[in-house]
Order: structure tokens, then C-alpha cells, then sequence
């Protein structure tokens, strides 16, 4: 008698370990699909408060995407919207720096993220941005001591002048994009140009258009070409001002645009050498 009692027992707390065992898991995983649901609330109002220009907003509410949802998506996707936040033209306190650290971040937590080669480009084009400056800086050096060396020669009286199958569209966009994060560009532009064919006036060519843009400006292209990538974007944020990838679209506008500024300043510069350095040689003469 007592041998079956002890076994019943037995019987009774294994069935109580498997019932707390139960009620442990479900508990966490309740949990966790709670917060996960919660992060991709603040992601989306994050991404409407950029797109409405309330960047303090955005960054409050895609740092707390970064806190309930640690090294798992949506971190990814909130990282890349902090990156365009300090990126962005229209942001008063834009930080080229601390948006490269985003993307970084990106980069490095989230290799296989289709996101990861987006942040790569952004990366490549404000480090690009930088040299830029430095060089700009260095030519205005330049062109001080060249004035200096002419001053002691004489008094300057001059001045310096100033229908197909519906998801086809889709898949040919994941291939585009597959594609140039192989770095196979000619095929990631005929891919998205299949796309611009297939679905005219309507999405997914809004996407079409910023994948263009972002082949065109990607730093690993040969075929690197500024002037079509605005094109690209231009078009996109025309066609299609209230899509999710306009705003992504405005952002690169002025980035390249600000660009072309520092490159038509970088040659007035050199100019402006090549013209002292010339007066320079006529005066010892």
C-alpha cells in the first residue's frame, strides 16, 4: 500500500512541475509577442513622426524601439530611421556623425538585414561627404597662403569672384535588390527597370525609383552617376509625395545636392589657385 501511494504521489507533483513548466513559457511567450507588438507601434509612429518633420518625436519614439526590442527586429529598422533623422536636410540639429554611428550599428548587428545595404550607402556617402569638407578646407588653406606669397610681391587690386502576374512586380523588386547587395549593379538597374515597366503610376514603382537612386549613388558602382540618382529621386518624391519611401527620397535630394555645392566650390577653389599661382609667376618676371 504504501509503495502505490508513494508512486500516486509521484504521479501528482510531475504533474505539477508540468503545469508550472506550462504556465512559465506561455507566460514568456505572451510576453514577448507583447513587446515586440509594442516596438513596432513605436516604429510606425516614429517613421509617421519623421515624415511630418517632428524629428525629436521620431527619435524619442524609435528609442524606445531600441529598448523593447534589443539586438532582434525591429531594431534594425529603428536604426535606420535614427540615421536618417540626424541625415536629414530639414533636421536643425543634423549630425552627419552621429547618423554614420546608426548605420553602422546597422551594419554590424544586422549583416543579413535587406536594411544593412541601405545604411552601407548612407555610411559611404557621409564619410564622401566628410572628405569633401576636409579637401575643401585644405584648398581654402591653399588658396590663403598662395594670396599671402602674391601680397608680398604687390598690393592686390583685384578680387576673388563666386500588367502582368499581380506579385511579378514585387519579385522583380526583391531581385533588383538581392542583386545589388551581390553588387551585381547592371542587373539590379534591369531588374528595377522591369519594374518601372510592369507597374506604371502605381506602387511598387515608388520603390523601384529609390532602389534606382540608390544604385546610382551606391560607392561601389562603376557606373556611379549623381546626376541620374537625383533624377531617380526627384521623380519618386514627385509621383509619389505621400509614399513611405519619399521621405527617404527628399533626404537623399539634399544630401547630393549639398554634394554638388561643395564639388562647384572644390573647383572654383582650385581656380581661383591656378589664377594667383599664374599672377604669382607673371610678377617675378
Amino acid at each position: 500500500m504504501g509503495r502505490k501511494r508513494t508512486g500516486s504521489w509521484k504521479y501528482v507533483y510531475l504533474c505539477l512541475a508540468g503545469l508550472i513548466y506550462l504556465s512559465i513559457t506561455g507566460c514568456a511567450g505572451f510576453q514577448e509577442v507583447k513587446l515586440r507588438g509594442e516596438a513596432r507601434d513605436h516604429l510606425e509612429r516614429g517613421q509617421r513622426l519623421l515624415a511630418q518633420g517632428d524629428f525629436q518625436g521620431a527619435q524619442a519614439a524609435l528609442e524606445q524601439v531600441l529598448s523593447l526590442s534589443p539586438q532582434r527586429p525591429p531594431e534594425d529598422e529603428a536604426l535606420l530611421g535614427l540615421g536618417l533623422i540626424y541625415a536629414h536636410f530639414g533636421n536643425a540639429k543634423k549630425d552627419y556623425r552621429q547618423a554614420a554611428d546608426y548605420f553602422n550599428r546597422l551594419m554590424t548587428g544586422y549583416p543579413k538585414s535587406p536594411l544593412g545595404e541601405q545604411a552601407k550607402i548612407w555610411a559611404n556617402l557621409l564619410q564622401e561627404n566628410e572628405n569633401l569638407k576636409r579637401s575643401l578646407q585644405d584648398n581654402q588653406q591653399d588658396t590663403a597662403r598662395l594670396k599671402q606669397a602674391v601680397e608680398k610681391l604687390e598690393k592686390p587690386k583685384q578680387t576673388v569672384a563666386r500588367a502582368e502576374e499581380p506579385d511579378e512586380p514585387r519579385e522583380t523588386l526583391l531581385r533588383s535588390q538581392r542583386l545589388l547587395g551581390q553588387g551585381d549593379f547592371d542587373g539590379a538597374v534591369a531588374a528595377a527597370q522591369r519594374v518601372l515597366s510592369l507597374s506604371p503610376r502605381r506602387p511598387p514603382e515608388d520603390d523601384a525609383l529609390l532602389t534606382l537612386g540608390l544604385i546610382y549613388a551606391h560607392p561601389g558602382n562603376p557606373k556611379k552617376d549623381f546626376t541620374k540618382s537625383l533624377e531617380f529621386f526627384r521623380r519618386l518624391v514627385k509621383e509619389y509625395p505621400t509614399s513611405h519611401s519619399a521621405e527617404q527620397g527628399k533626404i537623399w535630394i539634399g544630401m547630393l545636392q549639398e554634394n554638388e555645392k561643395l564639388n562647384e566650390v572644390i573647383q572654383k577653389s582650385k581656380q581661383i589657385d591656378l589664377e594667383i599661382e599664374e599672377k604669382k609667376r607673371e610678377i617675378k618676371k
